[in-house]
């Protein structure tokens, strides 16, 4: 097993090189970054819908506890935006949960 570590290793610090390389470079125009695949590190954000959803409460945390703690009109003002991006994250979460259940029944139907 130890064998396989340092292959693990090699390829992890190699996705982080290509991310480093595709943050540095994505806006100049005509560097080659690849093919265009999304890293592999923010594609897997997508396959887990629940992270989705812990990060949109955690950013509705601050907002819950304003309005609990009956703070001023314009402290929940400045909410709105981080308030819209939570509820679009648990919104968008809930969704691809629902859809993947429905995935798996009709997989299984078959």
């Amino acid at each position: 097993m130890k064998d396989n570590e340092p292959n693990k290793k090699n390829e992890f610090e190699k996705e982080l090189d290509d991310l480093k390389e595709w943050e540095e470079n994505q806006y100049n125009p005509g560097y080659y970054i690849g093919t265009g695949k999304i890293p592999e590190p923010i594609k897997g954000v997508g396959k887990y819908p629940f992270i989705q959803i812990i990060i949109g409460f955690i950013i509705l945390i601050p907002m819950i506890i304003a309005i609990i703690d009956e703070t001023d009109v314009l402290n929940i003002i400045a909410f709105i935006i981080p308030a819209i991006i939570g509820i679009s994250l648990i919104y968008g979460g809930i969704i691809k949960l629902i859809n993947m259940k429905k995935i798996r029944k009709g997989n299984k139907l078959h």
